[in-house]
């Protein structure tokens, strides 16, 4: 089979549609069938093609992607498009390119899929000031409804998403598993000593401090000031607790502030953004990865950490909370006084018990694969061929 998958910004390996396609991408292929990418590019000015990836020029926008394909130039794709002749579009994105992938499929009536990752500007709007997020809301629910309600088939990982949809459309929404690259995130059990001691002091885990790691964009959205409070409210520095945010955003700046008004800049640590191997490091010195977030966005960054062996503790209200086993792979909590038991559970593991969590966090990950990612969609394609076959005219 051929598919066309749209998205605004393959390029921005942070953006959780982003890892998805990334990850559904590999296992496609390795299911021996052909995949086109079609995204925006904001460093182009004409359409391009490259490694089976085509790209749309982009202007920058307050939307989630912090992108968005420029409109007048969106038809241009087209031709590149024809040349792969997709059997199927799916769509990743609630933006002008996924607004592009419908009017191509429309086109040339070809069944549609769409995957929900970020509803936040849709619930929301750009959050820039009161008058334009009326305006973008109203015109980000448009195009929502638009697009869902042509999609032959919806899928998502996320109940709460699933339930937001419902307002929107009554076209069947299929819950599929949400996967991460296993492989690029390794329980570090062993290894050097030495490099974990390092990494401790970098992150400001000396003194027998237990870190708990927060990884992600450093943004209001992901209510990382509430995190903040919670830290601060629930904490004193005889628990010797140390809270590590790992990233880079826009509200970085503002959020160090907020600690330093909140007292705790002793007891929380901005690590900036790590490699890949630096973040399987402060996974392993890291006793959870914690997040205050009640954001209907699906994120790689949990399951990436639970790859890592590394339990997470999620708001119950959360869209990732239902991919949390309680007490397998980590817990969901309710209020600040759940949230502070469990931190406090959690940082009192002696090293026998750690490790056995942490193995039977990782056993969690085994299922997470991109060829395992691949099957569940590959169902959801057949379905959405034998939806859209169904459409009065489609056969005609």
């Amino acid at each position: 089979m051929k598919i066309a998958i749209f998205l605004e910004s393959y390029l921005t390996p942070t953006d959780a549609s982003a890892a998805h396609v990334s990850i559904l991408r590999a296992g496609l292929i390795k299911r021996g069938h052909e995949v086109l990418i079609v995204t925006s590019d904001l460093e182009t000015d004409e359409c391009y093609e490259q490694d089976n990836i085509v790209y749309c020029p982009a202007r920058p926008s307050p939307n989630v992607c912090g992108q968005s394909a420029r409109v007048g130039k969106t038809s241009a794709l087209f031709p590149y498009i024809d040349e792969f002749a997709p059997d199927l579009v799916h769509i990743h994105t609630i933006t002008e390119t996924g607004a592009a992938g419908l009017k191509y499929a429309q086109k040339n009536r070809l069944p549609v899929v769409c995957t929900l990752h970020n509803l936040h500007d849709v619930l929301y709007g750009y959050e820039t000031n009161k008058a334009m997020d009326l305006l973008s809301k109203k015109q980000c629910q448009l195009l929502f409804k638009k697009i869902v309600s042509a999609s032959d088939l919806i899928t998502t990982a996320s109940q709460k998403n699933k339930d937001i949809v419902k307002d929107f459309t009554d076209n069947a929404v299929q819950m599929i598993p949400y996967c991460v690259d296993t492989e690029l995130f390794q329980p570090i059990l062993a290894g050097s000593q030495t490099a974990k001691e390092d990494m401790r002091a970098r992150l400001h885990l000396t003194g027998g401090k237990a870190g708990f790691v927060y990884t992600g964009q450093l943004s209001e959205a992901n209510r990382l000031s509430n995190l903040l409070e919670l830290w601060s409210r629930s904490f004193s520095v005889k628990d010797n607790l140390q809270l590590v945010l790992v990233g880079s955003g826009k509200d970085a700046s503002p959020l160090m502030e907020r600690a330093k008004v909140l007292g705790i800049t002793d007891r929380v640590t901005f690590a900036g953004g790590l490699t890949r191997d630096d973040l399987n490091l402060c996974y392993s010195v890291c006793k959870a990865f914690v997040s205050a977030s009640t954001s209907p966005t699906m994120e790689s960054f949990p399951l990436e950490a639970i790859a890592g062996g590394l339990p997470v503790l999620l708001k119950a209200d959360c869209a990732n909370a239902d991919l949390v086993i309680s007490g397998v792979n980590g817990f969901t909590y309710h209020t600040d006084q759940e949230f502070a038991e469990l931190v406090k559970k959690l940082a009192q593991l002696d090293a026998d018990g750690e490790i056995l969590m942490r193995k039977l966090v990782r056993k969690t990950a085994a299922s997470l694969t991109d060829m395992n990612q691949a099957i569940a969609l590959e169902e959801c394609y057949q379905a959405a061929i034998a939806l859209s076959l169904q459409k009065p005219g489609q056969n005609g």
